[in-house]
């Protein structure tokens, strides 16, 4: 997309500070921040990230598909009745862990300033 609009604005000393900052975290370019603020804004973003946590969000999304697919290989077998009933409580409570671990990271997501849509 080709930026053709240039604007100027006025901001505070304090919100100068707070643009150079999270420019900073998204390699020091304000204009790539402000429009991603916009984006969000406009819904056209699911969250502004930058690389390092896109990256340990992409490999936190490829360990729970690893983790998934190993709990329907275990669930086929419950099924077959491989397992004892022990064997399954034990299932069922590691898997209770699982999503209380997803749920207190997407609980620190929600509170990092981020809006995820």
């Amino acid at each position: 997309m080709e930026r053709k609009i240039h604007r100027n604005f006025r901001i505070t000393p304090e919100q100068l500070q707070h643009l150079e900052k999270q420019s900073e975290r998204y390699n020091g370019n304000h204009s790539q921040y402000i429009r991603k603020l916009l984006d969000e804004d406009m819904g056209k973003n699911h969250g502004a990230y930058t690389k390092e946590e896109f990256l340990v969000k992409k490999q936190l999304i490829y360990e729970i598909n690893r983790i998934g697919n190993n709990i329907n290989q275990i669930v086929k077998n419950v099924n077959m009745n491989f397992y004892s009933d022990y064997e399954k409580k034990k299932l069922f409570a590691m898997m209770k862990k699982l999503l209380e671990l997803m749920e207190e990271q997407e609980g620190r997501n929600d509170t990092d300033g981020r809006v995820d849509k």
